[in-house]
């Protein structure tokens, strides 16, 4: 993988691995990723993707973590014209993305039509000041639309804390699993 803009290696970085990866767009935004070449396990990949960012990945699963600002590093977001710098807005931090996460799944497995673990949807979510999804959109479709637009209608009016809003807006990538089975085990399944 070449360098490139951060955001885009990071979702390069989870097609290939099938690593779900959620950030803060305005985290990653002007910022770059050196790229990697050669063979290396996921987890030192990841390390050298984010190298000179000043961003880490932490790990919510095996199969799924989040980009925050790395705490042992003062590194600043390198000023890029019209778009939104680290200062304006927080990064997204492991308790926010935990939150985010824990909501989005609940609300997809509640119905079997968009229970995450079959396919690939990358998409980004607003959360408005009351801490509700107000606007979904799919970044890069699956291949199944009608599931791509149950999965937009089922976030929009999620609820979450009011303070979440202010990691708006929020990439997500939903990945499917090795097994391809769905990671809601021993969530009741509810049609409407």
């Amino acid at each position: 993988m070449d360098a490139q803009p951060l955001a885009t290696a990071l979702r390069g970085y989870s097609e290939a691995t099938g690593i779900a990866v959620l950030f803060d767009d305005s985290l990653v935004a002007g910022r770059s990723s050196p790229g990697i070449h050669g063979v290396a396990g996921a987890r030192d990949a990841l390390r050298v993707l984010l190298v000179g960012t000043g961003l880490s990945a932490h790990f919510a699963s095996m199969s799924a973590f989040t980009v925050t600002a790395d705490p042992t590093t003062d590194a600043e977001v390198p000023a890029v014209s019209g778009v939104a710098t680290h200062d304006e807005f927080p990064a997204l931090d492991e308790h926010g993305a935990a939150v985010i996460q824990v909501a989005i799944e609940a609300a997809l497995c509640a119905h079997a039509a968009t229970r995450p673990g079959s396919f690939r949807l990358a998409m980004q979510v607003w959360i408005d000041a009351a801490g509700v999804i107000g606007r979904v959109s799919a970044l890069a479709p699956s291949d199944d639309p009608q599931r791509d637009a149950r999965v937009v209608s089922t976030l929009r009016g999620v609820r979450l804390p009011a303070s979440t809003s202010r990691f708006s807006p929020v990439t997500v990538l939903l990945t499917p699993s090795a097994s391809g089975a769905s990671r809601c085990a021993g969530s009741r399944e509810w049609e409407s």
